[in-house]
């Protein structure tokens, strides 16, 4: 259901080269080759008109007409896609080792509960990162408690992205240093009675999602517990996510009803049982192919080894996470960094190590059974930035084989679907939000080229993507 909006919204207009406000309603641009995000053929010298926020038509030119007093924009020779959707990401958490103290404590540094609360209070730094790379919608699939509280924010924002959130996640372990006294990341699953009644609070609180995190798959007792909460889930009508990277443990999470998949299966092969549970319960497989190997190269940076390369042209990670990255090495005689250790990440070769085979080869699988897969970063662990690893994250899923044309529709309209929001974005139809992205080069042909972004439409406001930091 959409959410109401408490403000009126003023409509900044940009053509493809400047920016200039607008008294219009209507924005309509015009001869651009246009992917609408289900899967259908593109539609050459394209119109999609723009009504204030919303898609009023979008088809071939001659078949919108364009109302008098409409600014006009012409992209001919451009490429428009719907609003890309990061369908996994964490806002708590800033792309480096301050928010992940239980893999290295940086507290002397950077106290976690300094960090914790910087991030709560600014999270309009990371709203300026996605819309730079073209992300229009997020989806924080664990957090503290308040990021739940963002999806009512960020929606009366124009210039915020949509926000899913599923605030704390339910785990077997007992506690982690990233919690705190007053707020928590981690909720112990001690009981069925902790279970219900963490998805009833979370459920009273708009979440969407209720994520465990780590299945004991054969402990019957732990298990026991999944179940009782399983059913309150579905009872409340919410939708159960599982970070799940054993095929036991994404068997045991599909059994119990999961709708989201937020890892791929990385130890063993998928096979038909895990295949037809997937397509009996509608489940959406999200891979999350990088994230891993961020970890890795944020060590190396931390250790001295490399600096953490960072491909954004258009300038869209924010000072604050930059001023982290790039200060890495001041780190490299942390006590976490043993000289075993280091010598294990210099054995690290970034140029074949990133993705294992069996992670390829099972979203190629997964791809080719037609179970719904999704584009999600796990942004905010260290090395996978938020924002600009979702085009890393596409490079690697073109790699297992899906073919671009195909991961246009998982960047977009599936994950908008894994939100529950796809009734009002993730596609290029009449009444969806006029939420797109423009392109000097055609995604279809290589996914790499939605690099070459040069703007970004969230509701209905349209800007140059190399602008938007700077506003």
């Amino acid at each position: 259901m959409r959410f109401s909006y408490l403000m009126v919204v003023t409509v900044f207009v940009l053509s493809i080269f400047s920016c200039s406000k607008t008294d219009s309603e209507y924005i309509a641009i015009k001869g651009a080759t246009l992917f609408d995000g289900t899967g259908n053929e593109a539609i050459e010298n394209s119109v999609i008109v723009i009504r204030n926020r919303e898609i009023d038509c979008v088809g071939k030119s001659g078949e919108c007409s364009i109302p008098l007093g409409s600014e006009v924009v012409d992209a001919a020779g451009k490429f428009i896609t719907p609003g890309l959707v990061d369908a996994h990401m964490h806002f708590f958490q800033t792309g480096f080792f301050d928010s992940r103290p239980d893999a290295m404590d940086l507290n002397e540094t950077y106290p976690f509960p300094e960090v914790a609360a910087y991030q709560q209070q600014n999270p309009e730094r990371y709203y300026d990162t996605y819309l730079c790379s073209g992300i229009t919608a997020v989806y924080d699939v664990g957090g503290m408690s308040w990021s739940v509280g963002l999806q009512e924010s960020a929606e009366k924002n124009p210039m915020a992205p949509h926000v899913a959130a599923a605030g704390p996640l339910l785990t077997p372990v007992p506690g982690a240093p990233f919690d705190l006294p007053s707020d928590r990341v981690l909720v112990p699953l001690d009981s069925e009675e902790t279970g219900k009644t963490m998805v009833q609070y979370m459920s009273a609180l708009g979440s969407t999602g209720i994520k465990f995190w780590g299945l004991r798959a054969d402990d019957e007792e732990y298990m026991s517990y999944v179940e009782a909460t399983a059913e309150e889930i579905r009872r409340l009508g919410n939708q159960m996510i599982a970070h799940a990277t054993t095929l036991k443990q994404a068997k045991a999470a599909m059994k119990n009803g999961a709708k989201l998949l937020v890892h791929s299966v990385a130890d063993t092969g998928v096979d038909d049982e895990f295949l037809t549970l997937a397509m009996e319960n509608g489940t959406i497989y999200n891979p999350t192919l990088i994230v891993s190997a961020g970890y890795t190269l944020a060590f190396r940076a931390a250790a001295g080894i490399a600096p953490l390369e960072i491909n954004d042209p258009n300038g869209c990670v924010d000072a604050k996470t930059m001023d982290l990255v790039t200060t890495a090495s001041q780190f490299k005689d942390h006590p976490r960094l043993t000289n075993e250790f280091k010598e294990r990440l210099k054995n690290f070769n970034p140029e074949t190590d990133i993705i294992s085979d069996i992670q390829l080869q099972n979203l190629k699988k997964v791809y080719e059974s037609g179970i719904p897969i999704v584009v999600g970063t796990d942004a905010g662990n260290p090395g996978t930035l938020h924002g600009v690893s979702i085009f890393d994250e596409m490079d690697a899923m073109q790699q297992a084989g899906i073919p671009p044309k195909d991961l246009i529709v998982m960047a977009t309209k599936n994950g908008a679907m894994s939100m529950r929001r796809l009734d009002d974005f993730g596609t290029l139809e009449a009444g969806k939000f006029g939420n797109l992205i423009l392109l000097e080069e055609n995604p279809a042909e290589d996914i790499s080229n939605m690099r070459s972004l040069t703007h970004v439409m969230i509701k209905g406001e349209l800007m140059r993507v190399d602008e938007i930091q700077g506003n």
